[in-house]
């Protein structure tokens, strides 16, 4: 179904990287990333090696399994961040080599779109840093359109029966996905959720997290997270309106939480993210 591949875009932009760019991962790097530099270049270990990004490139990345980023003088690089609104989507995304890198004129991309997302995010030339500022409805149906694609792009190279192999239990256990997905700003009680896939609480937060790898009350974390990074990234709403949207009554709480689990202050992260007006 359709749902199952949604996705949310976090931030994106274009950065001139340089030592200062090093750092071991963090909160900030549980997402999946699109990088394409245009000059320059960067390595990233990961959880299986090493890999240098390199203009002229595709670079797709599991931040999810990223352990270090090091730029040893300089790359300038336009960025993608987002996350599947699925777990379906991230499972099938698991599936791909940490780091998946190819180059530009055989990604598949329209060209129309790529010029698009440069055009949004920052002219090149331009010695400032501040973006071009363009989060209009047609503007995020291009980069959504374009992630999709990639994505497709990606998995037919992918084993299909790997791919598959999900699906069973998938959609046993997709009515309480889908009702966490729906609900989780007001953080549903276990057995609610339980219910939903006919299951015993127990016995549902057992399947679910050998399923998916954390428990139902991180997954709603992550959403409630995810939700703030893209509102902080894409609007000017308040961290007070942020929090509320986030399902946080409390802005110093969502404040402590957000924190702890991205290791920056919302108000720090809105102002590094490009992506903001």
């Amino acid at each position: 179904m359709i749902e199952n591949y949604n996705l949310t875009l976090l931030s994106g932009g274009f950065y001139r990287c340089d030592p200062s760019w090093n750092k071991t991962a963090s909160g900030l790097d549980q997402c999946y990333k699109v990088y394409f530099p245009v000059s320059g270049s960067a390595v990233l270990a990961m959880d299986s090696g090493r890999f240098r990004l390199e203009s002229g490139k595709v670079h797709f990345i599991s931040g999810f399994r990223l352990k270090e980023q090091t730029c040893a003088t300089r790359m300038d690089v336009y960025w993608l961040h987002f996350v599947p609104e699925s777990i379906y989507l991230r499972y099938l995304l698991d599936q791909l080599p940490p780091v998946c890198s190819w180059p530009l004129q055989e990604s598949g991309w329209p060209k129309r779109s790529y010029e698009e997302i440069c055009r949004i995010f920052k002219d090149p030339q331009s010695k400032a840093n501040k973006p071009l500022a363009d989060s209009s409805p047609v503007s995020e149906c291009r980069i959504q359109g374009l992630l999709l694609s990639l994505i497709a792009h990606l998995l037919e190279k992918t084993d299909k029966e790997a791919l598959l192999r999900f699906a069973p239990e998938y959609y046993h256990i997709k009515p309480a996905l889908d009702f966490i997905n729906t609900c989780y700003r007001e953080n549903p009680p276990l057995p609610a959720i339980a219910a939903r896939a006919g299951m015993a609480p127990n016995y549902f937060h057992r399947v679910f997290t050998q399923l998916f790898g954390l428990t139902p009350f991180n997954y709603m974390l992550a959403q409630r997270m995810n939700r703030a990074r893209h509102l902080l990234a894409s609007s000017t709403l308040s961290i007070k309106e942020v929090a509320a949207a986030a399902g946080y009554e409390n802005p110093l709480y969502f404040t402590r939480v957000f924190t702890a689990q991205m290791h920056i202050a919302p108000s720090r992260y809105r102002s590094m993210t490009l992506w903001s007006t």
